[in-house]
């Protein structure tokens, strides 16, 4: 289940967004004032934070910034009861994903949530992905890795024995290599995975 941060100074609002979002099988935990939050998130596991912009002690724009500067990528929605929308705007700006002023509709609320959280499921799978594919291109030899860039181009097979010096026997061979290493099954695999990779820019 997905977990939810709710970081309000207002109580009774901390327990009405927990019973709806618990009865959404989310698992919701509160936070009173945002220095307590900000001790604890890097033990927390990943979820999303439903913050208030106005609270005493620290602002919602500080602890978004604080949020960016340890690198965790929670996705924020921010709540903020006092209709100062530049504000609001400015914590869109350093990475919030939405804001609701109250009172907000609930059903609003959890379809923006679910949309959030797929979002950073997504993104999950992106980044695995990514990580995956700059493994298996590094592992390719400086011959394969040209053979990789001249795949990447669209040349033939003819082409890069040429470019390379090498017969087309052999250019065949380190391509069967490529293939193999990078456990793709067409040319299209091999496509995606080097630009995943972002394969130019790697050092071998």
């Amino acid at each position: 289940m997905d977990n939810i941060y709710i970081v309000d100074d207002e109580a009774a609002l901390r327990d009405s967004l927990s019973m709806l979002l618990e009865a959404e099988d989310y698992v919701t935990q509160q936070f009173a004032d945002p220095i307590s939050f900000l001790s604890q998130i890097n033990d927390l596991p990943e979820g999303l934070i439903i913050l208030d912009l106005w609270m005493p002690g620290m602002s919602g724009i500080d602890v978004i910034k604080e949020i960016n500067k340890r690198g965790i990528k929670f996705p924020i929605i921010c709540i903020t009861g006092h209709g100062d929308v530049s504000t609001a705007v400015e914590a869109i700006k350093l990475g919030a994903s939405d804001f609701f002023e109250k009172p907000f509709d609930s059903n609003q609320l959890i379809e923006r949530i679910k949309h959030c959280l797929q979002e950073q499921q997504s993104q999950r799978q992106l980044d695995a992905f990514t990580a995956h594919a700059r493994e298996k291109v590094s592992k390719l030899t400086p011959r394969e890795y040209e053979v990789l860039q001249g795949l990447v181009q669209g040349l033939r097979n003819k082409q890069l024995a040429y470019n390379m010096g090498i017969s087309i026997r052999t250019v065949e061979l380190h391509r069967v290599h490529v293939m193999d290493k990078l456990e793709a099954k067409s040319l299209s695999d091999v496509l995606k995975i080097a630009i995943a990779a972002d394969f130019e820019n790697m050092t071998l």
